[in-house]
């Protein structure tokens, strides 16, 4: 046919067909010479026109340098991840879009050529922009066609990402393809498809998160690298980005979706361009296509966050702390060279950059904790066994209503496991996962309890060694006895021991096995407790000054959390050098540490001092309060520890060494109510430090050194274990008892003596009683002989008086009488001289 027609057309057979041929070639040959001269001109005007707007939309465009444009489109926020001590990634630090940036070389070939078969089949040879795709991708914007087949190289998909915006205009077109071209001489086609699979969504993963790059997108939906994906795994992320959100498998949450036709259609047709562009063979476009891709998806996945809370939280706190610091140290500035009045601002600043950082950063945060380790520590405390007693409560304020309720108070527990050489926290507990959760509050680093017993190894004996004032032989006299160094109080009580009895004279190693309290309160009011309480805050213990001098101290009633204890037992177990325990062992970016962790160290004791104490504390497992656990230990090795009782049973611990690890356990209630239940308060803290230590020995034994046993210093000699301090009791005792019998002896011979005098006074006192009663009896006799007498005299005198007056009336009546009878004679004799006279007169008369 086609010979025929040119036939006709070169030869015609007739003068007329030939005459009108030649017409209508001229006529058409001149038509075609101009359609093409119009279209070139037309063309011409277009380009022209094109360019002009082209060059009026970019005008104000100022091209960046090269290397600030390669700078530019690979900077993207990068995930933050954790990683275990032992190596193990934990997980990525929550962000609003996880990203794992990957090199092209560990990528798989398949998913790059899936990639390059979909989005840009000409990628190594165009210069950044394909005018015909660009042309086509205009007429169809201008046409408003309901086909848009994009016209945009990854090159410009790379300028759109990172430099411009997601903008509809030919403005920011315009931009994008002269930033394209541009790049193309910034970068190698390796290092921008390289870029573009960092940067480009992909939807979200099996935990419901949103993901961009390659490796969070192979991690996230089918559990591998990007460099061990399959064929059919690597055409059906390739096909994603496409519609990130469409095509991704998982709802919110990780679920999932249910209808996943357009995802594999989508992936059959990554597959069919991929064997057109003769990148796969038939045989492997065959089975990739029957090949059901949703076996592969990774299940709902739980987060880490969920599985390992209290670690999570603690390294993005830790973390946090730490760069915090470097930022600040980067800007040059000065914790003490700021106002006091803007440090808390100043830091809060910087701990949001600090924590934008760590989401976005790329860092890698590599903590200390032994999977192994930490995770069988876990067991014990998930047991609801090993906690038996009832649920109780406690009255507390509601915060939001102000209303008194009844608040939930379970038996909680808390652990910290430390390496005595490196300070390397191995694994820890921060509460027991009720119903299989965990809270907010990690009970190991933040909750600050009064730490009983476990006080007299670290604060008591181990500074009366130091100070020379003890030795592990020294005398005490365990008895009733009253603090000494602060004023006694009315209604002050003695110092008990638990138990209540009181054992006399015992050794200060026996005093520590048994935890007496009377022995170590004496030892320490013998020190200065001030220097003694030293050693604790020099060991990072915040202890405040009311503390210091107060003999209640020996007894545990500063506040400590476990790591702070832990890191206090593992002094001693390092022969008395500290070691700042420390749970971020480095933070690296870019394979660079910018953080690498120097543990604060600092001697603390004696190697002597560390030694004899540890020495003693063996006795605690052997023979002392810690037998309990020791019968349930499944592990070898030289233990020494302590355990520790607050008052009214609030706290129970149990911390014990060996020479590589230490293990402190603590059991109590978030809000102070004592420990009850059916076993004793003890057992259940020893049960839970027993279980752990043989969970932990199982899982990596080599952390203990079991063989080993704490070595004696040189410095320890003979005397040491002598009773050579200058702490003597039983001397003193011996003294008081000497001086109590002199004293009774003196009291008994004075009491003798004045019972003598007593006596003499008593026999004096008698005779002086006698004498009065004999005088008193005299003098009555007296004064009765005397009133006798007188009443004799005086019957006498009355009588002489009577006597006398009888006597002169006799003697009157006498006188009157012979008055009367010489009157009556001198009558008589007058009358017989009257007689003689008349008779002589007579007689005369007669003469």
């Amino acid at each position: 046919m086609r010979e025929n027609w040119f036939k006709f057309w070169n030869h015609p057979r007739t003068k007329a067909v030939r005459h009108w041929s030649n017409i209508t070639y001229d006529v058409s040959w001149n038509i075609i010479l101009f359609l093409i001269i119009a279209v070139l001109l037309i063309g011409s005007f277009s380009v022209g026109a094109a360019g002009g707007y082209f060059a009026s939309l970019v005008k104000d465009t100022k091209a960046p340098p090269l290397t600030e444009m390669k700078q530019e489109v690979n900077s993207y926020a990068v995930t933050s991840q954790i990683y275990w001590g032992s190596g193990e990634k934990l997980t990525n630090i929550s962000t609003d879009e996880e990203r794992q940036p990957v090199d092209i070389k560990n990528i798989s070939p398949y998913l790059i050529d899936a990639l390059l078969s979909t989005e840009d089949v000409d990628f190594y040879q165009h210069d950044g922009v394909v005018p015909k795709a660009t042309l086509r991708a205009v007429l169809q914007e201008l046409t408003n066609s309901a086909s848009r087949t994009g016209g945009s190289t990854l090159t410009q998909q790379l300028i759109k990402n990172q430099i411009l915006t997601n903008e509809v205009s030919f403005e920011r077109k315009a931009k994008e393809i002269l930033l394209a071209l541009r790049l193309e001489n910034a970068m190698s086609k390796d290092e921008i498809l390289q870029a573009y699979l960092n940067v480009v969504s992909f939807g979200r993963n099996s935990l419901g998160r949103n993901i961009a790059g390659i490796e969070a997108a192979s991690q996230g939906v089918f559990k591998k690298s990007a460099k061990k994906l399959t064929l059919p795994q690597a055409a059906f992320l390739a096909g994603i980005p496409k519609n990130p959100y469409y095509y991704t498998p998982y709802l919110q949450g990780g679920v999932v979706k249910k209808n996943l036709t357009p995802s594999v259609n989508r992936m059959k047709t990554v597959l069919k361009r991929m064997y057109v562009a003769k990148n796969i063979t038939k045989e492997q476009y065959e089975k990739a296509i029957k090949h059901d891709i949703t076996k592969d998806f990774a299940k709902q996945s739980k987060r880490s966050r969920d599985t390992y809370p209290y670690v999570y939280d603690l390294a993005e706190r830790e973390a946090t702390k730490i760069m915090t610091k470097y930022l600040m140290k980067q800007d040059g500035v000065k914790e003490d060279e700021v106002k006091p009045s803007e440090l808390a601002e100043v830091r809060a600043n910087y701990q949001d950059q600090a924590l934008v950082a760590l989401r976005q950063g790329g860092y890698k945060v590599h903590m200390t904790l032994d999977k192994k380790i930490h995770e069988s520590m876990q067991q014990p405390a998930k047991n609801n066994g090993n906690f038996p007693g009832g649920m109780q409560y406690k009255q507390v304020v509601d915060p939001k209503t102000k209303k008194t309720v009844s608040k939930q108070d379970p038996e909680e527990t808390a652990a910290v496991m430390v390496q005595n050489e490196t300070g390397r926290i191995l694994g820890f507990v921060g509460g027991r996962y009720l119903d299989g959760k965990a809270d907010d509050f990690n009970r190991a680093f933040q909750a600050k309890r009064q730490i009983g017993s476990t006080a007299k190894p670290i604060l008591v004996y181990s500074n009366g060694i130091e100070n020379r004032l003890i030795t592990p032989a020294s005398t005490v006299n365990d008895e009733e006895y009253y603090y000494q160094t602060v004023p006694r109080q009315p209604g002050d009580r003695p110092i008990k021991n638990e138990g209540g009895r009181y054992r006399g004279n015992v050794t200060v190693r026996t005093a520590l096995e048994l935890s007496l309290n009377v022995p170590a309160v004496k030892i320490y009011e013998k020190m200065n407790m001030s220097n003694s309480i030293q050693k604790l805050v020099d060991m990072g213990v915040e202890v405040p000054d009311a503390i210091r001098y107060a003999p209640s101290a020996a007894l545990g009633t500063m506040e400590i959390t476990p790591v702070e204890l832990a890191g206090a037992y593992a002094t001693l177990a390092n022969y008395g050098e500290f070691v700042q325990p420390y749970v971020i062992s480095k933070i690296t970016k870019d394979g660079k540490d910018i953080y690498k962790a120097k543990p604060k160290k600092k001697r603390i004791y004696e190697p002597r001092t560390a030694y004899l104490t540890l020495d003693m504390m063996r006795g605690v497992f052997s023979k002392g309060t810690a037998t309990f656990a020791k019968d349930r230990l499944n592990v070898p090795g030289d233990w020494a520890g302590k355990t520790g009782t607050t008052n009214d049973i609030k706290d129970s611990y149990l911390v014990g060494s060996t020479p590589g690890v230490t293990l402190a356990v603590w059991t109590g209630h978030d809000q102070n109510n004592s420990l009850i239940g059916p076993t004793t308060y003890y057992q259940r803290t020893q049960t839970l430090w027993s279980q752990m230590a043989n969970a932990t020995y199982a899982a990596n034994s080599s952390y203990f050194k079991s063989g080993a046993r704490f070595t004696q210093p040189s410095s320890v000699t003979a005397n040491d274990f002598k009773n050579s301090g200058r702490f003597k009791e039983e001397d003193k005792k011996k003294k008081a008892e000497e001086a109590k019998k002199k004293k009774e002896a003196e009291e008994k011979k004075k009491e003798a003596d004045a019972q003598k005098k007593e006596e003499q006074q008593k026999e004096q006192d008698q005779a002086k009683e006698k004498a009065e009663a004999d005088a008193k009896k005299k003098a009555t006799d007296d004064a009765k002989r005397a009133a006798d007498a007188k009443a004799e005299a005086e019957a006498k005198a009355k009588a002489e008086a009577e006597a006398k007056k009888k006597a002169e009336a006799e003697a009157k009546k006498k006188a009157e009488a012979d008055a009367k009878k010489k009157e009556a004679d001198a009558k008589k004799q007058q009358e017989q001289q009257k007689k003689q006279d008349e008779k002589k007169n007579d007689a005369a008369s007669e003469n």
